[in-house]
């Protein structure tokens, strides 16, 4: 029996006082035999710890969202006895 895989939920970097992140651009691309959405994620990081020397770096960031799985509900159908018809009533009374 294969083992059931947990997805780890992605956290996107968040600007602090020394890093700033721009979002460039997102694609989100989904894949229905797989059962996901491909996301990718272009950043401009810009380094701000040290003032005199500031830079820009541009990052990309590439990471799968699983869909949600839906839930499948059986329904039991109780078998109703079946209606005798005219031809079973009339033979019941002649014999």
């Amino acid at each position: 029996m294969p083992k059931e895989k947990t997805y780890v939920p992605v956290v996107e970097p968040k600007t602090t006082s020394y890093v700033e992140y721009t979002e460039l651009g997102r694609t989100v691309t989904s894949c229905p035999v797989f059962k996901k959405d491909t996301i990718r994620v272009r950043l401009l990081q810009r380094c701000l710890g040290n003032p005199t020397e500031t830079f820009d770096t541009e990052k990309h960031w590439e990471y799968d969202v699983p869909w949600p799985v839906e839930e499948v509900k059986e329904v039991v159908v109780e078998k109703q006895p079946a209606k005798e018809t005219v031809f079973e009533k009339v033979k019941r009374v002649v014999l």
